[in-house]
């Protein structure tokens, strides 16, 4: 009994050992193609293109951290937001 005790604590060391040195593979990894996208990157950094050969911009938003530590985005002044009425009872 106490010989299987010691080659299961063995057995679980390899394969705790085994783990650690090989690492799963990326979840991603059939996903992303990074050739694809850094390559379709003009000189001047302002359109891409995504992986299916869509038009990407750069993104306009802003954003900046209230007192409170809580991020918030910041709109340009020609961004109209859209506001709640007043209640009605």
């Amino acid at each position: 009994m106490k010989a299987l005790a010691l080659v299961l604590i063995a057995l679980a060391m390899l394969a705790f050992a085994a783990g650690r040195i090989v690492p799963p593979p990326p979840v991603t990894a059939s996903r992303s193609q990074p050739a694809v996208l850094a390559a379709s990157h003009d000189s001047a950094g302002a359109d891409i293109s995504d992986a299916y050969g869509n038009e990407v911009t750069n993104a306009v938003a802003e954003y900046s951290l209230d007192p409170t530590g809580s991020l918030y985005e910041l709109h340009s002044p020609q961004i109209e937001l859209p506001h709640l009425g007043s209640p009605k009872s």
